[in-house]
């Protein structure tokens, strides 16, 4: 697996960690008492890729939300030990 970011092919090493989260999220025009919500459940990955094998190795976190069409990116982090 890969990604592109920032114009460059990412891959994917090691296992990918997933977690989900999730929270109400109340619709447009609800009341305090009288209010409809719903659960909305984000998914979360986490997983290490670099450009190659002499590149560093960078850690990103990405969710899915079913409010967006797209997942996002939520964190890029440099990794040590590699």
């Amino acid at each position: 697996m890969a990604l592109r970011w920032r114009g460059s092919i990412w891959q994917i090493i090691g296992e990918p960690v997933s977690w989900s989260s999730s929270s109400s999220w109340w619709e447009p025009g609800a009341t305090a008492l009288g209010g409809r919500g719903s659960i909305i459940t984000t998914r979360f990955w986490r997983f290490q890729a670099q450009t190659g094998p002499a590149s560093p190795v960078r850690e990103f976190d990405i969710s899915a939300d079913p409010r967006w069409e797209n997942w996002r990116l939520r964190r890029v982090a440099r990794t040590s030990g590699f």
